[in-house]
């Protein structure tokens, strides 16, 4: 009986002190941010703004289209392959938000899988008979399928013309690819008038709620594909060294890859410190002190643990030291993979830090979970 009741003791001290230590670890990283209006400001100032003003590029990139089957001439060529290129600069700001319609519609997969598959193109040019929505085509539409019809069909500008004036079909499937991404676009955008408040409210930190989703839909994105699709695999980094210059971004035009790579990385820092969208945005390194709102890099600031470690700064860091490593390489990421591979590993050596930071550190200050497999050993 005394043996008991000695057992009984231990257990309760044990239990009252476990309790306590729970207590205080709670204190030290207390999570009092306020979720509910980072929802809003993502919403509101990042989100809806950026899909809008892709939406108007499409737009535009769909009129240059008009313009060059009607008068295929060189000037209305460049014209269209410049639309072409603004349009994928801004689209670098939407990809990571894989959330809501945009899940459902695999719209990513609808608009930039690459490499494209040309011999899959030119038998929907030659036969007529194809589905550009249907996911069979998944690699033969896109952005890298528009990349394909403007600067792949021959070696020089008027021969590609040429092509298109000796076969109208040309025509029809380059207007099919663009009316496509039209199409899915609006489905994205006119969800969001609904999906806005359903995302807004969704503020406890469960593996369904929105910002646990949309963190690592952020993460799933840098990871794969800015780390891994850009820079990664084209490089060799998952294939024993083996590289994959066929499989960079952009690969017809050859010489934007690293303009797509900042820009997408620009992206991803603006969405991190909570910077809200805007067309400024485009084509510019970050501006510290302009358009700051709520973000994960203050949701980081306002628990202690990460605070005390400075996690934040780190990463904005790591986010600087990203940028200046990408702008050491070739424009033309064909030729840096060709010509001088180790520099391009340079970078993915720097980009992967990000990695770490976010899946590791962060991720536990915010004490949310992974929801994806990650096959890359990472």
């Amino acid at each position: 009986m005394l043996k008991r009741i000695l057992l009984f003791l231990v257990i309760s001290i044990t239990f009252f002190s476990c309790e306590k230590d729970d207590d205080n670890n709670n204190d030290n990283n207390s999570d009092n941010y306020n979720r509910s209006e980072m929802l809003i400001h993502w919403a509101d100032n990042i989100i809806i703004p950026a899909y809008d003003a892709f939406y108007d590029k499409l737009i535009t990139l769909d009129s240059s289209v008009d313009a060059f089957i009607n008068n295929s001439n060189l000037s209305n060529h460049e014209n269209l392959s410049n639309s072409w290129l603004e349009c994928y600069k801004y689209w670098q700001h939407v990809e990571m938000f894989n959330i809501g319609k945009a899940e459902i519609l695999y719209y990513k997969e609808k608009m930039n899988i690459y490499p494209t598959d040309q011999f899959l193109i030119e038998s929907n040019i030659e036969n007529g008979n194809y589905d550009i929505d249907n996911n069979a085509n998944f690699d033969a539409r896109g952005f890298p399928a528009i990349d394909y019809m403007l600067h792949g069909l021959a070696d020089n500008n008027e021969d590609i013309i040429e092509i298109y004036n000796s076969n109208s079909n040309y025509y029809i499937y380059l207007k099919d690819l663009v009316t496509s991404m039209l199409g899915f676009t609006t489905l994205v955008i006119d969800d969001w008038n609904t999906y806005r408040d359903e995302f807004i409210s969704s503020t406890n930190n469960t593996s369904t709620s929105s910002i646990n989703k949309m963190t690592n839909d952020f993460i799933f994105y840098f990871e794969k594909g800015f780390r891994a699709n850009k820079i990664g695999i084209p490089a060799g980094v998952f294939s024993a060294g083996t590289t994959y210059p066929e499989k960079v971004e952009a690969f017809y035009k050859k010489n934007v890859s690293k303009e797509l790579a900042l820009e997408a990385l620009n992206a991803c820092k603006n969405f991190f410190i909570g910077r809200s969208f805007s067309t400024q945005n485009i084509n510019n390194s970050l501006l510290v002190s302009e358009n700051i709102g709520l973000g994960l890099g203050s949701y980081l600031d306002s628990l202690a643990m990460s605070s005390e470690n400075n996690l934040s700064n780190e990463i904005f860091t790591e986010f600087n030291n990203a940028e200046t490593e990408l702008n050491l390489l070739n424009d033309n990421f064909i030729d840096q993979i060709n010509n001088n591979k180790l520099q391009m590993l340079y970078a993915y050596d720097v980009v992967q830090q990000l990695v770490v930071s976010f899946k590791v550190d962060m991720l536990a200050s915010l004490a949310i979970s992974v929801d994806y497999v990650d096959a890359d050993g990472d």
